[in-house]
């Protein structure tokens, strides 16, 4: 199933898609929704995947009998459905449905190679509750060639504010410029947001009176952080300097931070790769942190291979 202006098929297909994970769940639907306006909104096709069967087997194992057949037809429905549901967000834009077989992770990542975005909903039945909570999520977003965007249950109203966590790190540039563009293209402001972590005290400290007799671990820290802002600062004075920006450091772990920041935005960006605050955003608890808990959809982005 597909939609679009007559005529317009062969131009779509030369423009990089928008991929989405669909499995007919509620939370599914919330993702396609999402996935069907930023579509419309940077005219991309969208591609709805709907995962089932095996790989490598045009059937998916289902075989060539009439009951095999059936069974083609309704996971091929599933797909359709997932367009019907992204056209009522967005009528005008371009989707189809499509069936993948495999490994569900090894799929979206194979879409991923010609795709401008790949979202997935947070919860869902099947693969895509998978898809955060294990395995899936972690391969898609550490193995994707595009940005990933990860959709909560509830979605979030136009707030008119896009938040960015950096570090210093090339993962984090990265992220600043795709959040400055976000921002941008939704006419709202841009937060961007530095995290920074107290030293606890130890028996290790006689070290630093010795090697910074004139800063403690904190206040180094700190400085760090607004170091890593005033970079920050002169690469967005260069790149968008119309760009209303706020600057915010804070004291406290990277997805705790980034997570209060998502409360007040519509769109929380991150690196794919840190250090410091930001160290091990994909496989460790800043990712898990941040994907289950943002009150907004979060964008890790991935760097282009």
């Amino acid at each position: 199933m597909s939609s679009g202006p007559p005529g317009a098929a062969e131009e779509v297909e030369m423009v990089p898609s928008v991929v989405v994970g669909y499995d007919a769940s509620q939370q599914s639907a919330t993702a396609v929704r999402w996935a069907a306006r930023e579509a419309a909104r940077t005219g991309s096709p969208l591609l709805v995947v709907h995962v089932w069967g095996f790989a490598h087997q045009r059937t998916g194992g289902a075989g060539t009998s009439w009951l095999g057949a059936q069974v083609i037809a309704g996971v091929q429905a599933v797909a359709d459905e997932g367009v019907a549901v992204a056209l009522e967000a967005a009528p005008d834009v371009h989707a189809r449905g499509f069936v993948g077989h495999g490994p569900p992770a090894q799929v979206m990542v194979d879409h991923s190679r010609d795709a401008r975005l790949v979202v997935l909903g947070r919860h869902g039945t099947g693969w895509v509750r998978e898809a955060v909570i294990g395995s899936v999520a972690a391969a898609v977003v550490q193995h994707a060639f595009c940005p990933v965007v990860v959709v909560p249950d509830v979605e979030a109203p136009p707030r008119g504010v896009v938040a960015v966590g950096v570090d210093g790190s090339a993962g984090a540039d990265l992220a600043l410029d795709l959040a400055a563009e976000q921002a941008l293209a939704r006419g709202a402001s841009l937060r961007v947001v530095t995290a920074w972590t107290a030293v606890p005290v130890t028996s290790t400290m006689s070290y630093w009176v010795i090697a910074y007799p004139d800063a403690t671990p904190d206040q180094l820290a700190l400085a760090h952080a607004e170091q890593v802002q005033d970079v920050a600062r002169a690469r967005l004075a260069a790149a968008a300097p119309d760009l209303e920006v706020s600057w915010e450091v804070t004291e406290g772990r990277a997805a705790d931070v980034l997570g209060a920041a998502s409360r007040t935005a519509e769109l929380v960006v991150a690196g794919a790769r840190g250090r410091g605050g930001l160290a091990g955003l994909l496989l460790g608890s800043v990712s898990r942190g941040l994907v289950r808990h943002s009150h907004c959809p979060v964008l890790i982005t991935r760097p282009r291979t």
